[in-house]
């Protein structure tokens, strides 16, 4: 067998029959886990263990399945078992799957049920056709869809937290990096673009305290970050903004230091993504910088797997796509930015970071 490697961010595993045996069951397993996550099994054993008879009486379930899928998540190591028998939440599903706390993955794993899963179900269609598969959501009218995915989110106010509060556990740590790899010593203001649920915005506020944030995004976006960032108490430092990216914003959006866009220019198709990348240049002061976060293709475009993953969810979601280091430069060249830089975070598990300066004295 050749010595291939699935690397999906900075974690190369072996490629072998297994691998592909493992990858063919994939939907089966992330059914699994979807489906324990649905039922609030992790939940229900949070109080202790429990006999698969206690634990179907308790959800409403049936004997024969509790047990079955308590068997599955015992394979897969979330579940462990004891004498009896009796099951209970294994370390990572005690730390990471039940309750609502900030380190909880359920939102974004409910999320990739709900939303990945149905658009990955319809990907023969979308590489037939190159079109966005949104219209196959479980939610919704299928005959009265909005006219992209972003609309059709804000048209189900659940779905829509529920992706926002996805999108913030996707975007933990970015901020804090961000923080460790540009100087903001000079920076007062910043301004996020496509800010969502402002989990950067808080992270660079809390690193950085002399620094004002103006976070930019459509109502329901706005809305929902603006209720996170008054519980963190940063309401008189991070200011919410609603406006359209792909509208002229400088009569909404007053010029800044830095503007961030943070895992937004993928989400958009090619001429969209010109055209908001002109616009946020146009929104710097002479010499500021433009901070471009995004999950980023080797240079030959043959890895890692996650932003080939994300590649293919932008087809199916937007029509977006994920980009090599050399086509993001291609790009912000083309928006008149220079001094092009790039941080490269897979290794740490986060986004890359390329930063550009507005020529011009500062």
């Amino acid at each position: 067998m050749s010595g291939a490697t699935l690397d999906l961010r900075g974690a190369p595993v072996p490629c072998t029959p297994a691998t592909l045996q493992l990858l063919a069951c994939a939907p089966a397993l992330g059914s699994i886990l979807g489906t324990a996550l649905e039922l609030q099994l992790f939940d229900h054993l949070a109080a202790g263990p429990l006999e698969a008879e206690a634990l179907a009486a308790r959800a409403g379930l049936s004997v024969q399945g509790s047990r079955r899928l308590l068997t599955a998540l015992v394979a897969l190591g979330l579940v462990e078992q004891e004498e009896g028998p009796r099951f209970r939440n294994g370390p990572l599903a005690a730390a990471a799957l039940t309750g609502d706390s900030e380190d909880s993955l359920v939102p974004f794993l409910l999320y990739q049920r709900r939303h990945g899963d149905s658009l990955f179900a319809h990907l023969g269609e979308a590489v037939r056709e190159g079109q966005p598969q949104f219209k196959h959501w479980p939610f919704g009218d299928p005959e009265h869809r909005a006219g992209d995915a972003y609309a059709e989110l804000a048209r189900h106010p659940e779905e829509h937290a529920l992706f926002m509060r996805a999108m913030d556990l996707a975007s933990r740590g970015v901020g804090s990096l961000m923080a460790e790899q540009v100087d903001f010593s000079q920076v007062h203001r910043l301004v996020d673009l496509g800010g969502g649920g402002g989990q950067v915005a808080l992270e660079l506020a809390r690193a950085v305290p002399h620094l004002s944030i103006e976070l930019v995004d459509t109502p329901p976006a706005r809305a929902y970050a603006a209720e996170r960032i008054e519980r963190a108490g940063l309401s008189q430092r991070i200011r919410c903004t609603v406006a359209d990216l792909r509208a002229e914003l400088g009569a909404t959006v007053a010029p800044a230091d830095v503007v961030l866009l943070s895992g937004v220019v993928s989400d958009f198709v090619a001429e969209e993504r010109a055209h908001i990348l002109r616009r946020a240049a146009s929104l710097l002061h002479p010499g500021g910088l433009l901070l471009v976060s995004e999950t980023l293709f080797h240079p030959e475009r043959r890895g890692p797997l996650l932003p080939a993953l994300l590649s293919l969810f932008m087809l199916l979601g937007n029509g977006g796509d994920n980009f090599t280091p050399g086509e993001m430069e291609e790009m912000l060249r083309a928006a008149g930015l220079s001094d092009i830089r790039f941080c490269f975070n897979g290794a740490r598990g986060l986004r890359d970071l390329a930063v550009a300066r507005r020529p011009g004295p500062p």
